[in-house]
């Protein structure tokens, strides 16, 4: 059964979470709290403004939380000729 959902309760829920996530973009929260909500509704189960709210934080913590793998310096390969992972030469493409 397709749900519309009340404006009013999406913004609080949003209004709410940016205030909690203001790293995050207002647009970004928006999204999340409204992506939730299909979401819930898809899974057929009943939305209730405080499971969005539950549901949006967790994800919205989890993309604070989630940090790219750290950006060392490597230096570049010598380039003698050789492979990277074996000590042979590549083998030269069609001429």
């Amino acid at each position: 059964m397709l749900q519309t959902f009340p404006v009013q309760d999406l913004r609080q829920i949003s209004a709410r979470l940016h205030d909690e996530f203001s790293a995050l973009s207002r647009r970004c929260v928006e999204r999340c709290v409204s992506d939730t909500w299909h979401c819930v509704e898809h899974l057929g189960i009943a939305v209730t403004p405080h499971l969005v709210e539950r549901v949006a934080r967790e994800h919205l913590e989890a993309m604070v939380n989630s940090v790219p793998p750290s950006q060392t310096v490597r230096k570049a390969p010598r380039r003698s000729g050789t492979s990277l992972f074996t000590s042979h030469r590549p083998v030269p493409g069609p001429r």
